[in-house]
Formats: structure tokens, C-alpha cells, sequence
């Protein structure tokens, strides 16, 4: 989507960004940038300039764009500073480096969630519509892919917001995503598939356990149904 004004006698383009990490990826990317060598500088000019673009069309920009806009100033100005005050201040890491990984994690969920989208395209002309089941309270029949990936995508909108600061390092594994499912859905019965969901902190942890319970709903380990509350999961038998 992108914005037009053409009162000068000319059209210009500016495009809409989900948020500010949206935003700093497709300057990279723009600039073929290796993530791990951001020149800060040049990121920090254009993340404002466009920042300025936005107020001239008058776009509501979340809260979030002026956070990042703050963080990549506290950057540069680290980087103005001397080396010896550099390694006073933060240490010996390059002070872009948990920027770089905040991206890469970024990166990581966009694409991932671009091939779900994929996915879902390629399936839609040999989906039939949704059997009348699921106006009962509890739906017997097969979950509908839209409903899970519904779910999760509507987390991981929450846990981006949740993260406008730069994150540190995270290593997220799926062995460990599934044995916590299983301990979630130890003792039987029922249990909310958004609980599972809502215990993740970052959305590299989020995207991790959709992952792991796909993957053990295609072992049979586990079974996913719909209750008038929503998603319900339970260990198989």
C-alpha cells in the first residue's frame, strides 16, 4: 500500500510499513546492506527522513517508529564516541550487533509467515467451504488451516508490538518447544491452544512452537479440535 500526493504537479510514492522493523529491513534490503555491517549513519538519515515524508502526508505512525527512531540515535551517537568510551559504555560489542539480530529474527517471521500466506494461496482453489459443524460448540470434524494460522499470526501481531526495543540474542530449539507442549498438555482433558501460544516471550519462540506442534498434530502425539472458546488441543491416547 503507499500514499500519493501529486499537489506540487507530480506524483511521489511513499510506502506503508507494518512497523518500524518493517521499515529498517526494507532500507537494507534497499541498500543491500550486510545486516551484521549496518552503516548506522546512512540507516539512521533515511529511517528519519522518512519519518519527516510521513508527517507531510500526514500518516499515523504508531508510537513504536519514534522508539526506533530513538534507538538508532542512542546507536549512532555510541558509535560517535571514542573507542575507549565505547568499551566504558557497552562492552566490547559492536553496539549495532543486537540491532542485527533484532533483524534477523525479523526477517526470519516475515518469511516465514510469507510462506504460510504461500501456502494458503496454493491450497485455496481445492479448499471446499467449511462444513456446517463448526456453528456447534465443539467442531468434530478437521481443524481449517486459516483458523490455526488465524491464531497464530494474531500472537505474533501482539508480540511484535510487545517488542519495540531491540532484543538481545534468544536460541529457541524445537525439541524444547515440543517437550514444553507435552508438559503443557500433561494430566488429560482439554487445554486452550492460545495459552500454549501466550506462555511464548518472543515471536522466535512463537513461530518455534507453531512448529512443534504441527509437527507433533502429524505424529498423532497431539489433537487439535473447536470449542465455542476457541482452539483446544490434548495429548492423543
Amino acid at each position: 500500500m503507499e500514499e500519493t500526493n501529486d499537489a506540487a504537479g507530480y506524483e511521489v510514492s511513499l510506502p506503508i510499513f507494518e512497523g518500524p522493523m518493517d521499515l529498517l529491513l526494507h532500507l537494507v534490503t534497499k541498500n543491500r546492506i550486510d545486516i551484521h555491517d549496518i552503516p548506522i549513519h546512512e540507516i539512521t538519515d533515511q529511517y528519519l527522513e522518512y519519518l519527516r515524508q510521513a508527517e507531510a502526508f500526514d500518516l499515523n505512525l504508531g508510537s513504536s517508529f519514534f522508539a526506533m527512531a530513538a534507538t538508532l540515535l542512542l546507536i549512532k551517537s555510541r558509535i560517535l564516541l571514542p573507542k575507549r568510551r565505547q568499551e566504558e559504555d557497552g562492552g566490547d560489542e559492536d553496539p549495532r550487533q543486537e540491532l542485527a539480530r533484532s533483524l534477523e529474527e525479523f526477517k526470519r517471521m516475515k518469511e516465514m509467515r510469507q510462506m504460510l500466506e504461500d501456502l494458503l494461496a496454493r491450497e485455496a482453489p481445492h479448499r471446499m467451504r467449511e462444513p456446517s459443524e463448526l456453528k456447534a460448540s465443539v467442531f468434530t470434524g478437521r481443524i481449517p488451516v486459516e483458523r490455526l494460522t488465524a491464531a497464530f499470526f494474531s500472537l505474533l501481531d501482539e508480540k511484535e508490538e510487545e517488542e519495540t526495543r531491540v532484543m538481545p540474542a534468544e536460541e529457541v530449539t524445537f525439541d524444547e518447544q515440543a517437550e514444553s507442549l507435552r508438559g503443557y498438555l500433561r494430566g488429560g482433558g482439554w487445554r486452550p491452544m492460545r495459552d500454549f501460544f501466550r506462555r511464548q516471550k518472543s515471536r522466535l519462540a512463537l513461530a518455534v512452537a507453531l512448529v512443534a506442534l504441527l509437527e507433533l498434530i502429524r505424529l498423532g502425539e497431539v489433537e487439535a479440535d473447536e470449542a465455542a472458546g476457541g482452539l483446544v488441543l490434548r495429548a492423543r491416547r
